[in-house]
């Protein structure tokens, strides 16, 4: 059976309670606010470098690694992104 997520924005809270009442009953529904970049809140970390004397800032989160340009475009257009996974 195929699932279907629906990614909500970040600031749509009620229509991400809305859809999560709507879809209550269905088993293969799954509603959840975007988590991604949340990294703007952290700090970046200190590493050592191998081999160096001191410790260099790093941010390891520098790089958005979970892009998806079409559910980025849905986001911002509509609210929300539907995914269907089979």
């Amino acid at each position: 059976m195929a699932r279907h997520y629906f990614i909500v924005a970040r600031d749509q809270t009620s229509l991400c309670e809305y859809l999560s009442r709507q879809f209550a009953s269905e088993e293969n529904v799954e509603v959840f606010l975007d988590r991604r970049g949340s990294h703007e809140r952290r700090k970046p970390r200190e590493r050592a470098l191998a081999g160096g004397n001191g410790n260099v800032i790093v941010d390891c989160r520098a790089v958005e690694r979970r892009q998806q340009p079409f559910v980025d475009s849905q986001l911002r257009s509509l609210g929300y992104a539907m995914l269907r996974v089979d």
